[in-house]
């Protein structure tokens, strides 16, 4: 028996295979399957079966793809019943019902043959239980919310009674916005959870309810789009195409999403342009201010490239119209109106702020603002800046500000898109504030 991870990062999103004596079985698959069907001719293991934990929100499965591939079973959650297994030889897994981040959500509890007890060694939790934390249960809206609440915390006693050897292989990681704070441990294990797990230590519905929906962030809004095509399987069949080469005059026809680092945005941009820098955050702030159904254009190095296209891709962004290739460099050339961007230090940010010239607006989440934040900051999610842009002042500097600079820059990319005029970035964020000894609250 085997178990290999495969990693996704940016959605941070883990998917598992488990080896056994008859075939290979694949949990979670993400939506580009080439790793999966490697393993498979590596191997000379047949895929078997598929199993689903549940439906997504964050990303597209890649259940139908891989079925067409492998011709293999997919097991979905509703499909199951509890204690319900599955035989690999030397293997076998067993449906456990984890309601609580969805209501029909599973985990598969997996046991080796040869230990001669029933005693599992392994579980699969999908978003119910991870690393530090547990699934939210607010995406089917506040009707519900209050419902899959009690479920969680009925599946978290049920979590509670498994041994402390158990293995914790979750679908999510830390950056995942399917919790709270979620801890980058892959494995974990149950008994390392019940001691630093703040779910798996709550013995009091009230009490959990309460640590469970407090600063809690806003979803991204296209978690509701990727979540409906998972559960109505829209699409899914639809393999990664190759990225169309488009005309430079066909720039001015669509979003261009600039994927080059701040510093490079503010020289020199694309009017009317949005700077989401392709690092490891690139799914984060596309998933807060791109919509699935807009169409638009990348531009930006060609490894760069490839990255974001393939997350936007596994995202369920279907609508990515094609790039230029070195866009920015013969926009350059050809003498065309260009935009700019002012990037400020912390310290001169600073003092334009204490001189009443500026407001700083933190854009990172409820979480990350309450651990600490500049004094008199105006709090603005990025997620949800775009319908707040209205309210903000033009008679001020706007100095948008994050943790690292990166979504400071999309922030103020988007203000610019706009119509404002006076806006600024902080470099490197609340982290150069800090390195610079600059004061700081905590609310």
């Amino acid at each position: 028996m085997e178990i290999k991870t495969f990693y996704v990062p940016g959605i941070s999103h883990f998917s598992y295979a488990v080896l056994g004596q008859k075939g290979i079985i694949i949990i979670d698959p993400k939506r580009i399957i080439r790793d999966y069907l490697t393993l498979q001719k590596e191997t000379s293991l047949p895929i078997t079966h598929i199993l689903l934990t549940h439906t997504h929100a964050d990303f597209i499965s890649g259940h139908v793809l891989l079925k067409e591939a492998t011709g293999a079973e997919i097991i979905f959650p509703h499909e199951t019943n509890e204690g319900q297994s599955l035989d690999l030889g030397d293997v076998f897994l067993e449906v456990m019902k984890t309601p609580g981040h969805t209501p029909d959500h599973v985990s598969y509890l997996l046991y080796e043959k040869s230990s001669g007890e029933k005693i599992p060694f392994a579980v699969f939790t999908g978003d119910s239980l991870f690393a530090g934390d547990v699934g939210r249960p607010d995406l089917f809206g506040e009707e519900r919310r209050e419902e899959l609440t009690g479920y969680l915390f009925e599946t978290m006693g049920k979590y509670q009674k498994l041994p402390d050897h158990v293995l914790v292989y979750p679908a999510h990681g830390a950056g995942s916005f399917c919790g709270k704070r979620l801890s980058q441990r892959c494995p974990s294990s149950i008994g390392y959870e019940k001691f630093h797990n703040w779910a798996l230590k709550c013995s009091d519905y009230d009490e959990f309810k309460k640590k469970l929906l407090e600063g809690m962030p806003l979803p991204p809004p296209y978690y509701f789009t990727t979540s409906r095509r998972n559960h109505q399987e829209e699409g899914l069949e639809s393999p990664l195409e190759p990225l169309r080469e488009i005309s430079l005059s066909s720039l001015k026809e669509y979003l261009v999403i600039d994927l080059r680092d701040q510093a490079c945005f503010a020289a020199f941009h694309l009017p009317g342009s949005l700077n989401i820098a392709a690092d490891i955050h690139f799914a984060t702030g596309a998933g807060f201010v791109l919509d699935p159904e807009d169409p638009f254009i990348l531009v930006g190095d060609p490894e760069k490239l490839s990255y974001a296209y393939e997350t936007l891709f596994m995202m369920g962004f279907d609508r990515v119209a094609g790039t230029v290739s070195n866009a920015i460099e013969k926009w350059r050339v050809a003498a065309s109106p260009h935009g700019s961007l002012k990037l400020l230090s912390p310290q001169t940010a600073y003092e334009l702020y204490n001189a009443g010239e500026a407001i700083i607006i933190d854009v990172r989440t409820e979480s990350e603002f309450e651990e600490s934040h500049i004094s008199g900051a105006l709090h603005l999610p990025l997620v949800s800046l775009k319908d707040q842009l209205h309210s903000l002042p033009e008679d001020k500097l706007l100095i948008f500000q994050c943790g690292h600079g990166c979504r400071g820059s999309l922030a103020a990319s988007l203000a610019l898109r706009a119509g404002f005029e006076n806006v600024a970035n902080m470099a490197g964020g609340i982290m150069a504030w800090k390195a610079s000894n600059l004061p700081l609250a905590k609310d």
